[in-house]
């Protein structure tokens, strides 16, 4: 199974996105981000399952009316 690198500090870091082969990769590629931002909080995670989803948007145009009238006048 794959193992992910969550940076808890920034929910935008890219790394969040990559998947590592191995617990030792991963556990590397945190330390790595760890150096560069001692302030960070990174856990590694065995990825269990993936989801995805699909949407479909569909448009349609409508058709156009004529103003009310004014009931004020």
């Amino acid at each position: 199974m794959p193992f992910i690198i969550i940076n808890s500090s920034n929910a935008f870091d890219p790394n969040n996105q990559a998947e590592y082969a191995t617990a030792d990769e991963a556990d590397a590629k945190a330390r790595e981000i760890l150096q560069a931002f001692p302030q960070s909080l990174v856990r590694t995670a065995q990825l269990i399952n993936t989801y995805s989803a699909k949407v479909t948007v569909t448009s349609k145009a409508v058709p156009e009316t004529p103003e009310a009238p004014d009931p004020s006048a």
